[in-house]
């Protein structure tokens, strides 16, 4: 499965009631969408000052169920 990084600066996270907005958009400027991906692993890069997202591709499958 291809995984994908984001790099969010510090600067642009500071204040807690700003994240989920930022992440949303840093998804939408990779190509993702933060609904139907998974964010597999999350790391703060404190000699960096930035946070890391590790992001995989999930699959669905609809077997059409309900459907008719």
């Amino acid at each position: 499965m291809a995984r994908r990084e984001v790099r969010i600066p510090f600067s642009e996270i500071k204040r807690p009631d700003e994240i989920t907005q930022r992440n949303v958009r840093a998804f939408k400027e990779a190509g993702l969408d933060i609904h139907r991906h998974d964010v597999d692993e999350l790391i703060d890069d404190h000699s960096r000052k930035e946070r890391i997202l590790k992001i995989r591709n999930i699959k669905f499958f609809d077997f059409g169920r309900g459907k008719k």
